[in-house]
């Protein structure tokens, strides 16, 4: 009897002993895939995020270049013709950029390509939107003269505050396409790009989604959680969007995260099901093994045991070898880019650099303790750089969404050069800030024809539209000290014309230079300087004590005396000048103008080389 109870209690023990087994492998099973699962996603997500900076920095790019050619474009009442035509063509030709043509069109929507035809697209949605909302627009859409489906950025021309055209590019869809096709655990994950209504602008079609023309229709035809409406509404809202979808046979994970700049989409596709079903039989398989071998003795139990931490062990291995080839691929991407990628990883502080040799330069490819020892790769000299750069950090650690920092540093060749810094923040699957990645751009010659483009050829001061921004920003925060005015002073040699009939118009335009140095000396650095045309000045002091405006226009006055030649072909230029001052708020430049205008002519209409002031 009691041998009996002996097997019956050995059997009981064996039973539970082989149900807490089954029981905790099953848990097990469950966990691993859970945790592969989410390791994927989050995979996905960050590559979607990395995917759409690589696309938002091409889309910017174009975008820069449209508005910067604008101001090489003479904005006279017929702008649409040859001449600018021959401009755009020749800019094309002199720099490697990324559209095929360029095309202007008048208010009334009729363009002329630089290819040389004429096109009406006052219907098209890029030409409304610029014109109606004063905006860079784009569009996907089938080419009128290659019949092929192109990408149209297009921005709107500016004369005095209002659009009076478009100037637009036509771009190949190829120059969105950001990796081929990636292996992420012996399974396929695509990357495309969409529009807001679900048109493919890069198409992988062996997915389950890329065997439409349209995503949203290969949604409408595969099981998903998530409503097709509710889909489409976030995406619309530029929300990223994470679902799983099903076709009866396959699963698919897919990944929306939108672009800020033009409303497109990056989409990330990885297959599931495969996934799941391929733990579930690596795993399946070697529970019911140990479920089985459990009975003969604990010995058998722990050498499972032992199998299978070396089995996790080689699924990290694995996913560590796919790590390493997918920094490849974006290695790849960036160098065909030609940014430097550079990620910061919060826990442990590092700075890793992707690409990290470019414009002449040389980054480390690791940073330990960032905020600690990065100062070591900045020269002591270099106060200013150092100040930027802790910016920067303190940026990645604590802020989020996208920043943008413009860095001027030094080649090592001595050249100067600015970087432009674009930071993203990147969560985890529970919300929190675990990565910043930064794209790093080179910005000088962006920046440079900016300039350019604000200042006037000959004097070097800012070109009228640039002026009036200025002016228009400083009365928008209206700030003045107390017992201080705004002064706005518009200036017009006397006997200029006398001086280009006289001498010629070289020695007319020495003297607009001559004057224009004056008045560099003369005021400040944040004072607005600006050449109306032909021999009109505007000055916009900042901030002058009332008291003390007689005495600085009053010494203007003596310093642009200037004289011109010998003896009977010398001519004498002086300076007339108009002010209105400005000491309260709800003043806007129209109204500066008219006053200013309105004092010089009584000065030009009296005995000129004077001044007259109101208020």
């Amino acid at each position: 009897m009691k041998k009996r109870e002996k097997y019956a209690y050995i059997a009981l023990l064996a039973t539970a002993v082989l149900i807490f087994i089954s029981f905790t492998l099953t848990k097990f099973n469950e966990d691993i895939q859970k945790r592969v699962y989410k390791l994927q996603v989050t995979s996905l997500q960050n590559l979607s995020k990395q995917g759409g900076a690589v696309v938002e920095k091409n889309l910017e790019g174009m975008v820069n270049t449209l508005y910067a050619l604008t101001e090489f474009l003479d904005k006279d009442d017929d702008f649409v013709n040859e001449e600018n035509l021959d401009r755009l063509r020749k800019f094309a030709g002199d720099r490697d950029l990324m559209f095929q043509r360029f095309g202007l069109a008048d208010k009334q929507g009729i363009a002329r390509v630089t290819s040389g035809k004429t096109i009406d697209i006052s219907s098209r949605k890029y030409f409304q939107d610029c014109m109606r909302e004063n905006r860079a627009s784009s569009e996907i859409r089938k080419s009128d003269i290659t019949n092929e489906m192109i990408c149209v950025m297009a921005v709107p021309i500016i004369e005095e505050q209002e659009p009076v055209g478009v100037l637009y590019g036509c771009a190949d869809l190829k120059m969105f396409s950001i990796y081929e096709n990636t292996i992420l655990e012996n399974e396929e994950q695509y990357i495309q790009v969409i529009d807001l209504d679900g048109t493919y602008i890069v198409k992988e079609p062996s997915s389950m989604l890329g065997k439409r023309d349209n995503i949203f229709d290969g949604l409408s035809r595969v099981e998903c959680q998530t409503s097709l409406q509710e889909i489409q509404k976030k995406v619309r809202d530029e929300e990223p969007v994470y679902i799983e979808i099903s076709d009866g046979t396959s699963r698919e994970t897919v990944c929306f995260t939108p672009l800020k700049l033009n409303h497109w989409c990056v989409v990330t596709v990885m297959d599931r099901s495969r996934i799941t079903d391929s733990v579930d039989f690596i795993l399946g398989n070697d529970v019911y093994k140990m479920i089985f071998r459990v009975a003969v003795g604990v010995l058998l139990l722990c050498c499972m045991l032992v199998y299978f931490s070396w089995q996790e062990k080689h699924q990290i291995e694995k996913f560590n070898e796919q790590l390493m080839y997918d920094e490849n691929l974006f290695r790849i991407a960036s160098e065909k880019s030609g940014v430097i990628i550079m990620n910061y990883i919060m826990k442990t502080k590092q700075l890793h650099f992707v690409n990290n040799h470019m414009f002449g330069l040389s980054f480390p490819d690791r940073v330990d303790n960032l905020p600690e020892n990065f100062m070591k790769y900045i020269p002591r000299d270099e106060t200013k750089l150092k100040e930027e750069a802790r910016k920067i950090i303190v940026s990645m650690e604590n802020d989020i969404g996208t920043r943008v920092f413009f860095l001027p540093i030094k080649r090592p060749d001595g050249r100067d050069m600015i970087l432009r810094i674009q930071l993203i923040s990147l969560s985890g699957a529970d919300g929190e800030v675990r990565q910043c990645v930064g794209v790093l751009e080179d910005a000088t010659e962006t920046l440079h024809l900016r300039e350019k483009a604000d200042r006037d050829s000959l004097t070097g001061l800012f070109n009228r539209s640039r002026a009036i921004e200025k002016i228009n920003e400083v009365l928008k925060d209206f700030r003045v000290k107390e017992g201080s005015v705004h002064a706005c002073m518009i200036l017009d040699l006397d006997n200029f014309k006398q001086l280009n009939d006289t001498l010629g118009h070289q020695k007319g335009d020495e003297a607009l230079q001559d004057v224009a140095k004056i008045l560099r000396q003369h005021f400040r650095e944040y004072d607005i300087l600006c050449r109306l045309g032909g021999d009109e000045f505007m000055v916009f002091i900042v901030n002058i004590p009332r008291n003390a405006v007689e005495r600085n226009i009053g010494s203007l006055l003596k310093k642009t005396t200037l004289i011109y030649g010998k003896e009977e072909k010398k001519v004498s230029i002086t300076v007339s000048a108009g002010v209105f001052l400005v000491s309260e708020p709800g003043c806007d430049f129209e109204k500066l103008y008219q006053k200013a205008d309105e004092a010089l002519y009584q000065v030009k209409h009296g005995a000129k080389n004077g001044y007259k002031i109101c208020e």
